[in-house]
């Protein structure tokens, strides 16, 4: 237990994954640490940091993220992920051990996806050898639909189930009073009973929470506008897809956020940091039309020149409604359409009209947003048709960009629960090690040969089509004319990045 007067220090850690691997996402701000950040650093006695480790440090090469090879590197990327956690002298633990010593933490918290366990432990390991007496606190996706198996992982002292700002902030208090982590609602402990407890009820009104701390993170000169840019408007999806753990995370309510309170938020970041990129990571951006239009219309009221993008379904668009983004300045919309088959649109209850695609794709390029699209192969139950059925659509539409992905099965999904039932992911499952694609094959009816040899043929003709000059012009074309009237220093900044990108491209790392 910590002296009242002494400073109790918390270091919110998002574990390295993709700089691991050398390939994948492109870094992002952290919101939902950034917020418990807030939330902390409101608290007297108590300084909180958040740190990013998955940012690339100086002199290292920033993450691939062109789509070219991506299936051919990914089990090469991934046997580097986990070559790197056998090495105690990497470059990437080295860093991390020094900013845990630097800052002295007395709790340590980490957000860790299921990909990311095995990262997550060496976090773990380097803080409680820098200080034994550190709380170790594990939180995010993984830690709230495998409490259990996550409380039994060497290190751990709490586990933080769900949206987090509360709990931590209860959890801090109680540590810090010397009361048994195990009492705080939403929390699972060393101490706590052997079952799972209730979930805590969600924050009832978003606006109560304190705007992400920008300012708390290691390392700031890391983000990139874009990155720094990250927002939400909304927690939580009404939809039921059988790949997505969203709905069951925020216990299958929707809560928004007020156009005021976005607007603060989009003001502060453009006041501290000149940005006017932004990226709205709502599951779906335009649920509410009635508050996507108020959000709208408080951007285009505001008189500040910002370009942003997001995603969103189908059957939530209209002419009206694009007509009004793009005046608030979305430059691009991702739609999430996973399969071009009917058959497993339905298993994955998906619940979107397919032949209504092409269309609204058409109406939003017309509109000058730049409409993407997302993908999936790989479900357990699906055939070779179903797979041919997703190839023959990907012909069919003209989006600014295909992403394809390949499915692994996540706790919190009906697609895991589903590739468990029929043997296909044995349990239990190392998820220090966790079995990605192509390293580990969740299909049941197409064998494995089969299956990467379609994956391959459907991923060269992506890539061929978000190379082609019109997908290319498609996609750029908005945020070029966007950013011309907004920000030309970042319009330069973003076009030394393609090009650098260009010349890396198919260099070997």
């Amino acid at each position: 237990m910590n002296h009242p007067d002494e400073t109790y220090r918390v270091l919110l850690i998002r574990p390295p994954y993709t700089r691991l691997r050398g390939t994948g996402q492109a870094p992002y701000f952290p919101l939902g640490i950034g917020s418990m950040a807030a939330v902390l650093n409101a608290e007297p006695g108590i300084e909180a940091r958040l740190y990013y480790a998955d940012n690339p440090g100086p002199g290292e090469r920033p993450v691939v993220v062109d789509k070219e090879g991506v299936f051919a590197s990914r089990s090469e990327a991934q046997r580097r992920y986990f070559a790197a956690l056998d090495r105690s002298d990497h470059p990437v633990w080295k860093e991390i051990r020094e900013v845990i010593t630097a800052f002295r933490p007395n709790m340590v918290g980490l957000s860790v996806l299921t990909p990311e366990v095995g990262s997550a432990l060496c976090v773990t390991a380097i803080a409680r050898d820098v200080n034994p007496d550190v709380h170790v606190v594990w939180g995010g996706v993984h830690a709230t639909f495998e409490p259990l198996a996550t409380r039994e992982l060497p290190g751990v002292a709490s586990v933080v189930m769900g949206e987090g700002e509360e709990t931590i902030r209860d959890l801090v208090r109680a540590v810090r009073a010397g009361t048994p982590a195990s009492t705080i609602p939403g929390v699972l402990s060393t101490g706590s009973p052997p079952d799972v407890p209730a979930p805590r009820p969600l924050i009832s009104d978003l606006n109560t929470v304190p705007l992400p701390d920008r300012q708390a993170v290691f390392f700031p000169d890391r983000f990139t506008p874009v990155a720094m840019g990250s927002l939400m408007h909304s927690r939580g999806c009404p939809w039921r897809c059988g790949f997505c753990s969203s709905r069951r995370f925020w216990h299958e309510r929707v809560r928004f956020r007020s156009a005021e309170n976005v607007m603060e938020e989009i003001m502060r970041v453009h006041r501290d940091y000149g940005i006017r990129i932004f990226t709205f990571w709502d599951d779906a951006f335009t649920i509410d039309r009635r508050l996507t239009e108020r959000l709208c219309e408080a951007i285009i009221r505001s008189g500040v020149k910002i370009a942003w993008r997001t995603a969103t379904r189908l059957d939530l668009l209209d002419d009206d409604m694009l007509k009004l983004m793009r005046r608030a300045g979305c430059v691009q919309m991702d739609l999430g359409i996973e399969t071009g088959s009917p058959r497993m649109s339905s298993i994955i209850r998906k619940d979107i009209d397919l032949d209504a695609a092409p269309d609204t794709i058409d109406r939003a390029n017309r509109h000058g947003i730049a409409a993407g699209v997302f993908l999936m192969a790989g479900f357990p139950d699906e055939t070779r048709e179903d797979l041919m059925q997703t190839y023959a659509f990907m012909q069919r539409i003209r989006p600014a960009e295909i992403v394809l992905n390949i499915l692994d099965p996540m706790p919190g999904s009906e697609q895991f629960e589903r590739a468990v039932e029929l043997g296909i992911l044995k349990q239990p499952v190392d998820y220090a090690r966790f079995p990605l694609w192509p390293d580990a094959h969740f299909v049941r009816d197409i064998e494995p040969v089969e299956f990467n040899r379609l994956i391959e043929e459907i991923s060269s003709y992506v890539f061929k089509y978000n190379s082609s000059r019109t997908a290319v012009i498609r996609r750029a074309r908005p945020e070029i004319l966007q950013l011309l009237r907004t920000d030309r220093r970042v319009l330069l900044q973003k076009a030394l990045r393609f090009v650098r990108r260009r010349l890396h491209r198919g260099t070997p790392r």
